[in-house]
């Protein structure tokens, strides 16, 4: 993959996660997610487990918003 990584969405059981990866101070990686469910509610949450790498954060933060969206459903 080449270029930056910035903003990325998916879609996930009908609902949109929407990740922004933020370099913290301590210059490890995190992202923050804005989820948009189809009944039009949404969610927001962020400071995973961070990662040394861009792409580890990335990962991180879709494990946890996939969980998320997997309890809502139940």
């Amino acid at each position: 993959m080449s270029g930056p990584i910035g903003k990325v969405a998916q879609k996930y059981m009908g609902a949109t996660i929407n990740l922004t990866p933020v370099l913290r101070t301590d210059g490890k990686w995190t992202a923050f997610v804005h989820i948009d469910f189809p009944d039009r509610t949404t969610h927001d949450f962020g400071d995973f487990l961070p990662g040394k790498t861009k792409m580890e954060a990335l990962q991180n933060a879709v494990t946890a918003a996939e969980k998320y969206v997997v309890a809502r459903k139940k």
